[in-house]
């Protein structure tokens, strides 16, 4: 396997790169930081089992260097055994380096780029990596992605230089293509399919085309080209067939695969990221589910077989595996590297023989008069921008082969040490890089003919390849054969993972199932397919400004109206508590909730009450107030672009209710339908009602009034659960109207990951990007999340950016971290003004469900509250009482009974053919085009105006048992 890769590291973080190497290979790298140096290691992954191992004694070759103790320490801790701590590459100068894997050392291996002692400065480098058999080390390795490393022969040579980057290898049979332009398609009635060559080396990928979710919500799917490699079970993608920059790669061992056949969709979670993909037609998804599961079953059979796997009892003797012979192996491994020399010989006859080929001759430049076949490109019935039959020649216009460079005399070179004679078309070809063959040249009336033997030879060499192929898979699965394995699956969790994966009926299949609502899966066949411009991107954000703006008028009813008066505002200032009572039982474990719900949403699952906190999802959605001082900053401002970074600063001081990690295990109290939540805060200047108006789907209105602004939102939550991560949704825009300035501010939710589900520390994390848009002016900001790697931990940086109506950046924005503090930027620079830094947290919070003082103050009943509120209130709800004063039994069974009181309720409603109605919030989504949007009531239906009387007629008592 050979790769280049240009890597990003941000500042203090470290990057993760997989490999996964089989024994007696050699794992060979070249580092090349730019600028700034950095720091590498290769270390193995043990898996959760061994990390105690790692962090405590077995430190191998590596010792606790001084130049990184912490970060060795932190990944000894996460299952990784340093191997090879290389240490400091130095800046603008190739490192280089080796690491032989012995027979009974296969596995994953981790090759960790380290900038933690960076503290502000990120870092960009080229890695190149190749695996290789140790007894056939290669002469010359290929840069690209794995579907062309078949032809051989674009190279980086044993002292590190690169060469010519635009060399390409030929088409290895797929007919998937991408197109590099929009609007531009193949040609020719073939759809794009996935394959896997029979041929050679080849054998053991299989590539095609898939459709990759962007990252950013709503931005649709892009076309990218897929590689999976058999040997190593590793995923990867690239731009396109012929982009030589690897975009990303997730060996299978660490991943949980899923799939689902009505949407064509697949998904695979690492735990640290996670792909989305479609395929185009039935037969494409069948092809790659096919090759996953083969893939898969693949890592399942070799972590059995690994030297590293107890056997928990003795083999019968059918299934003991002997140990091959070491001479054997090598032979065998000289066997399959002089095939693939034969494969890439056949691969260069395949494309001089196309460049031959009188049907394209017409679309070679400078072909002379002579030429008999189509003298014009445009009329030519073969022309493959018609016909379909050359991609390369429809994409782009490439030299013919004899114009083009060639790594050959290496090669040359290295068949000769092997005893074996150069082919020579490809040496002679290579001597005369700026003109065609001596054989053309001599020949110039004989295309024909020349072609003809082209072609009987590029047969004979396919006849080759292929009989040494058969005979070598037969070789292999003499000498390996296949051992009955009982187990469905293993991943990096053993002991929990294989109660998850294991399917109860039909065949035996280690890809989980995608189980998608139904209003998911209406999504996903509405989608549209989007290529990766990054002009089309900029230019979104842009258009979506200036459709916001145009369409101010007929949105400014969605946005809240300034209330005639804040009753019961204002009172007499009370005292909040500031902590709750700790929790008297740990949470249960997540995974018998989580199986079979791949895809899913996690709030239509039950769970017993010991996983919840004392907060129910209303009070959990009101927690965005706690920061409510930056709205009355952002109304006082007479600066426009002032005021949108103190709302931008509002729209993600929200994020902050998760900084403490312990929140992340719990889940608040789904509400029952029609229930509400009231908060007056006297000494904020403010009141916020919110009531839960749909039960399935989930959906909440809220909003908040003061004397400067109006806050509402229908939030819409969803978590959907991968198989290692869940990924955490809120559909529905914020909308805020500063009475002042009449400025209209909108904004989405982040969208958030709660990573190590299944095993190790849980936290939530958000990613991509946030945008805040200034409705009325047509300024907007953009906050970006960094990444950070797999073993990194949790990301927490933030970078906000404002720009105007053109695009045009502006000089203001933000920096620092969701969990901490928001600095003022000006032109890019730092100022030690800050804008927002989190509250204050409970006593001993981690122990305290990871509460805020803010949070804590949500469930007590002040003198404010006290006989006012309406029998919906969350505050009235008894099961949650219980639960927060430590009675768990009490707890569940009124729980349980609250429940299924809800279903009566639902079941009565559904045979009178009545639909239900929220209380105090109408609809208005027909203003709102897809979005669900509820307003809420004035007037005589008010809830503050039931409030003030006192009474509450039409409520139905819904915490009456």
């Amino acid at each position: 396997m050979a790769a280049m890769e240009e890597l990003e590291i941000h500042s203090k973080s470290y990057l993760v790169r997989w490999v996964s190497v089989k024994g007696d290979h050699t794992i060979s790298w070249s580092l090349q930081p730019h600028k700034k140096s950095l720091n590498f290691g290769i270390f193995k992954h043990l898996g959760q089992s061994g990390a105690a191992g790692a962090a405590s004694s077995d430190v191998n070759s590596v010792e606790s260097s001084s130049e990184a103790p912490a970060v060795i320490d932190k990944l000894r801790g996460a299952g990784l055994k340093p191997i090879q701590w290389v240490g400091k590459c130095e800046a603008d100068k190739i490192s280089q380096g080796t690491y032989g894997v012995s027979l009974h050392e296969a596995g994953n291996y981790a090759l960790i780029f380290d900038n933690t002692f960076s503290k502000t400065t990120g870092k960009m480098a080229t890695f190149v990596l190749v695996t290789y058999p140790t007894a056939t080390p290669p002469q010359s390795v290929h840069q690209t992605h794995p579907s062309q490393s078949l032809g051989g022969v674009n190279a980086v040579g044993g002292s590190g230089h690169r060469s010519s980057p635009k060399l390409r290898t030929a088409n290895t049979g797929s007919t998937d293509e991408l197109r590099p332009t929009k609007g531009r398609s193949v040609s020719g009635g073939k759809r794009p399919q996935s394959s896997s060559s029979v041929n050679g080396a080849s054998a053991l990928l299989h590539t095609g085309v898939l459709r990759k979710r962007r990252r950013k919500r709503h931005q649709g799917w892009a076309r990218r080209f897929f590689s999976l490699d058999y040997t190593s079970s590793t995923l990867s993608y690239y731009h396109d067939r012929n982009s030589s920059a690897l975009r990303g790669a997730i060996p299978l061992q660490l991943a949980a695969v899923a799939a689902n056949a009505a949407s064509r969709e697949i998904s695979v979670d690492s735990g640290a990221e996670i792909w989305h993909l479609r395929a185009s037609n039935a037969q494409d998804f069948a092809a790659w589910r096919t090759a996953l599961e083969k893939a898969s079953k693949q890592t399942k059979d070799d972590k059995v077989l690994s030297p590293m796997t107890p056997l928990l009892q003795t083999p019968s003797n059918s299934m003991v595996r002997h140990l091959p012979n070491p001479a054997e192996e090598r032979e065998w491994g000289q066997i399959e590297s002089l095939v693939s020399k034969v494969s890439g010989s056949r691969d260069a006859v395949r494309r001089l023989a196309k460049d031959t080929d009188p049907k394209y001759l017409s679309s070679t430049p400078n072909t002379g008069p002579d030429r008999r076949r189509s003298p014009s490109p445009q009329a030519s019935p073969a022309d493959p921008a018609q016909n379909g039959d050359d991609y390369f020649a429809q994409q782009q216009r490439r030299p013919p082969f004899w114009k083009r460079k060639s790594s050959a005399p290496s090669m040359a070179k290295r068949n000769n040490n092997n005893g074996l004679a150069a082919p020579s078309p490809i040496t002679d070809v290579s001597t005369v890089p700026e003109r065609k063959p001596r054989s053309i040249i001599s020949h110039p009336d004989h295309d024909d003919e020349i072609h003809d033997h082209l072609m009987a030879l590029l047969g004979d060499l396919d006849k080759v390849v292929s009989e040494f192929s058969g005979l070598i898979a037969e070789s292999k699965q003499r000498r390996h054969p296949p051992v009955a394995v009982s187990s469905s699956r293993l991943s990096m969790e053993s002991d929990v993972s294989q109660e998850f994966f294991d399917a109860e009926v039909g065949p035996s299949s280690p890809l989980l199932t995608i189980q998608h609502d139904s209003d998911v899966e209406a999504e996903l066949e509405d989608e549209e397919d989007e290529e990766d411009d990054a002009a089309s991107t900029a230019s979104e954000g842009e258009d979506h400004t200036r459709k916001g703006v145009r369409s101010e008028s007929a949105s400014a009813f969605l946005f809240p109206v300034k209330p005639k008066s804040l009753s019961p505002l204002p009172v007499d200032k009370v005292t909040r508590r500031k902590t709750v009572p700790a929790p008297v039982m740990a949470p249960p474990s997540l995974i018998g909730f989580l199986r079979k719900n791949v895809g899913k949403d996690l709030s239509a699952i039950s769970m017993p009450v010991s996983a919840n906190e004392p907060l129910s999802l209303l009070q959990r959605a009101t927690e965005c107030m706690e920061y409510s001082a930056l709205l009355d900053k952002a109304a006082a401002a007479t600066d426009v672009v002032e005021r949108l970074i103190y709302v931008t600063a509002f729209a993600l001081s929200n994020l902050s209710t998760n900084r403490v990690k312990e929140r992340a295990i719990r889940k608040p109290f789904n509400p029952l339908l029609g229930e509400t939540f009231e908060m007056v805060r006297e000494d904020r200047g403010f009141r916020m009602i919110a009531e839960k108006v749909s039960h399935r789907p989930v959906q909440l209105a809220y909003q908040a009034d003061s004397r400067d602004w109006s806050l509402t939102q229908s939030p819409k939550p969803t978590q959907k659960f991968w198989g290692k991560s869940a990924e955490i949704n809120t559909d529905g825009k914020t909308r805020l109207t500063l009475h002042a300035s009449g400025d209209h501010f909108s904004w989405g939710s982040a969208t958030s990951f709660l990573r190590n589900i299944i095993a190790g520390e849980k936290y939530v994390e958000p990613v991509g990007e946030m945008s805040v848009f200034n409705e009325t002016t047509g300024q907007k900001s953009i906050a970006t999340f960094k990444a950070g790697g797999m073993f990194s931990g949790r990301s927490e940086e933030i970078t906000v950016k404002t720009y105007d109506i053109h695009g045009h950046e502006l000089p203001l924005g933000l920096s620092g971290t969701w969990t901490g503090s928001l600095q003022l930027t000006e032109h890019g620079s730092v100022t030690n003004k800050t804008i927002w830094a989190a509250g204050p947290l409970v006593d001993e919070a981690a122990k305290r469900y990871g509460f805020p003082t803010f949070a804590a103050s949500l469930n007590e009943t002040t003198p404010i509250e006290q006989d006012k509120l309406a029998p919906t209130d969350s505050r009235l709800r008894p099961d949650q009482r219980a639960l927060e004063g430590g009675d768990l039994d009490t707890a569940e069974d009124l729980k349980a009974k609250l429940e299924e009181k809800q279903r009566e309720r639902r079941r009565e409603l559904e045979e009178t053919g009545g639909v239900y109605r929220p209380r105090w919030f109408a609809n208005v989504t027909e203003s709102a085009g897809d979005e669900i949007v509820w307003k809420l009531k004035t007037g005589k239906d008010g809830y503050w105006e039931e409030r003030a009387k006192g009474g509450w007629p039409g409520v139905t008592p819904i915490f009456k048992l």
